[in-house]
């Protein structure tokens, strides 16, 4: 690396890297992974580049997405199929392209409860949400003749198809939801309930952005080296 000073990888120091960080844009940052790889193979002394923090970062409040789970819930502004996808969004933080990928087959409903695939293990879900989903499983539109044996917990109106994303994303929006926004909530509530690698594993997201979110939203919960860490496992709490 070499910047105004003139200083080499070998030969620069924590002041030569805050300086570059701060006199240019924050693309910069992406040195970060170069300068690790640099430091573990003796190419330079200890020198930290830390993440990027973004300026701005969406998230609608605990009381805004609580109302907006009531309308899914109970409301009449959409549909039952978009009611049940914003409410996989709003409760379960997934993203709409898995949400309009799911299967049929990712639910299992028994004596013992509903759950749904959603990472490992299965996460429960708790009535009325699994009455809701009930619901939408026993009524799927677009199961016209040559779709009636759709796979999709959401079929398109194209046989052998689901239904695509940037429509469960127009629906959404459209009510007014902020879909980035209501993720992060959700995302942000579960990781101060339970360790983040744990909500991880459920949910189907990786470590890092667990631990990104328990970190924005000031949890308590300590940071743990792989999944052993973490006894014993137990799916995500709902926060309504």
């Amino acid at each position: 690396m070499q910047h105004a000073t003139s200083a080499t990888l070998s030969t620069c120091r924590q002041e030569d890297v805050d300086a570059y960080l701060q006199s240019g844009p924050s693309t910069r940052h992406a040195i970060r992974t170069f300068m690790v790889f640099a430091r573990r193979h003796r190419l330079s002394p200890r020198l930290e580049v830390p993440y990027r923090t973004p300026r701005s970062r969406p998230a609608i409040t605990q009381e805004q997405r609580t109302a907006w789970i009531g309308e899914m819930l109970v409301g009449t502004s959409e549909s039952l199929p978009y009611r049940t996808a914003g409410m996989l969004l709003l409760l379960l933080a997934q993203p709409r392209v898995k949400v309009a990928a799911l299967r049929v087959d990712a639910v299992r409903d028994s004596t013992a409860g509903m759950t749904i695939d959603l990472g490992r293990p299965p996460t429960p879900l708790p009535e009325p949400f699994a009455g809701l989903v009930r619901a939408h499983l026993n009524s799927r539109p677009n199961l016209a003749t040559g779709n009636e044996q759709s796979p999709w917990m959401f079929p398109s109106t194209s046989a052998g198809r689901y239904l695509h994303p940037q429509t469960v994303m127009i629906r959404l929006r459209d009510l007014g939801i902020n879909l980035q926004g209501a993720r992060n909530r959700a995302l942000d509530e579960l990781v101060t309930e339970l360790p983040p690698s744990v909500v991880a594993d459920a949910l189907g997201y990786s470590h890092a952005i667990a631990f990104a979110h328990q970190q924005a939203a000031g949890g308590a919960w300590a940071r743990c080296v792989g999944r052993q860490a973490v006894a014993p496992r137990a799916a995500p709490p709902y926060t309504i």
